[in-house]
């Protein structure tokens, strides 16, 4: 992974570099990051960089023996830790990471910026409780109290330490006292859910979200996706890459398009039309719906602001803000604010798997009541 892989984070990326020229390396650091937000890749990049023999601008060379390695993440002394089930026939207070390695290297070619959700899903575990284990704790002392094979450092790069639980305070000693060049990562996502004790002995680098026209030009540029939409889905994605990289599979699907439709149904109120524009999306995947409705929430929430703001300084595309603009002689503050009240019923509905079709037809007459009220 390389420093250049990840959009923005220029002065979080200036300081991790900066530590490494003046030899100035925590021997301890979390990596504190929201989910799709960059932490595990940063840390990929970092490590990277750390081994790399020939540092070129600013970013590790991807050319050298240590670097070819550490990109297809087979370096041996970089160790990954992370949270993982019961494997194949063993117990699973036998069950470590290592277990997993193949599959991790999977997910992390195709996506490091993942959800714990989908790693699980990757590894069919969905419906069990993940965590790191006493084993995986020995064994990570292990790992760090033996020389180096290749490189003078040694890595540790554990995601998720929420995960450890008490199990964490054998690892004390080991984060308090490491051996020489000894380096220990962990990538976190909940600062609460971290023992204290591992907390008070670590730095702590907090990396911000993604910016929405980082998460566009990412889009862009690596997903070929049309500009008007990435715009959309990154306005949709609060941040998340991740979470827009999930949206754009749909990237057919224009939410704005839908949502003006719905309105229009929905002050004409007319039963067969309603009808036939449900079954389009109750034919829709669960995500797609609940991707829509947020669309929704963005939109009028952004529509809100507009109004009391009167500004056009929003996160709206360009067909947006045209769109809300002509809607402020119909549909006012109040109406706004209580279609924005529906769509939030409406998502924690999806979430209950709700019948679809009578929430929405309910939804689409309630809409309709409201907008044709003087």
């Amino acid at each position: 992974m390389f420093f250049k892989d990840i959009a923005g984070k220029s002065e979080v990326k200036s300081n991790l570099k900066r530590n490494v020229e003046k030899n100035r390396i925590p021997h301890a650091q979390i990596f504190l990051a929201r989910e799709g937000c960059g932490g595990l890749p940063m840390a990929l990049a970092f490590a990277s960089y750390l081994m790399c023999e020939n540092k070129t601008d600013g970013d590790s060379c991807g050319e050298c023996n240590q670097c070819i390695k550490s990109h297809k993440f087979v370096h041996p002394d970089i160790h990954f830790s992370f949270p993982v089930v019961k494997f194949g026939d063993k117990k699973r207070a036998e069950t470590t990471s290592d277990d997993f390695l193949p599959k991790w290297r999977e997910i992390l070619t195709d996506n490091p910026f993942m959800s714990t959700r989908e790693w699980l899903l990757h590894i069919n575990a969905e419906n069990n409780l993940p965590n790191i284990n006493v084993k995986e704790c020995n064994d990570i002392m292990h790992k760090l109290n033996m020389m180096s094979y290749e490189s003078e450092n040694k890595i540790l790069i554990m995601w998720l330490p929420e995960y450890l639980g008490s199990e964490g305070n054998r690892l004390l000693k080991l984060i308090e006292e490491p051996t020489d060049n000894t380096y220990i990562i962990l990538v976190a996502e909940n600062q609460d859910h971290i023992l204290q004790t591992i907390l008070s002995r670590c730095q702590l680098v907090k990396i911000p979200n993604f910016e929405p026209h980082e998460i566009s030009d990412y889009l862009i540029r690596h997903q070929q996706i049309p500009a008007h939409k990435a715009q959309q889905i990154a306005n949709l994605a609060d941040g998340n890459l991740n979470q827009a990289l999930n949206i754009s599979k749909n990237e057919a699907t224009d939410y704005s398009d839908m949502l003006i439709s719905w309105l229009r149904i929905s002050y004409k109120s007319d039963p067969v039309e309603i009808n036939k524009w449900i079954s389009g999306i109750a034919d829709m995947g669960k995500d797609e719906q609940k991707n829509f409705f947020e669309y929704g929430l963005h939109f009028f929430r952004q529509f809100i602001y507009k109004n009391l703001t009167k500004s056009n300084d929003v996160n709206l595309t360009q067909k947006e803000l045209d769109t809300a603009n002509k809607m402020e002689s119909i549909i006012d503050l109040s109406k706004a604010e209580a279609i924005v009240a529906l769509l939030n019923e409406a998502v924690e509905n999806i979430n209950r798997n709700i019948n679809i079709k009578i929430m929405l037809f309910s939804d689409t007459l309630t809409i309709g009541e409201l907008i044709r009220k003087k």
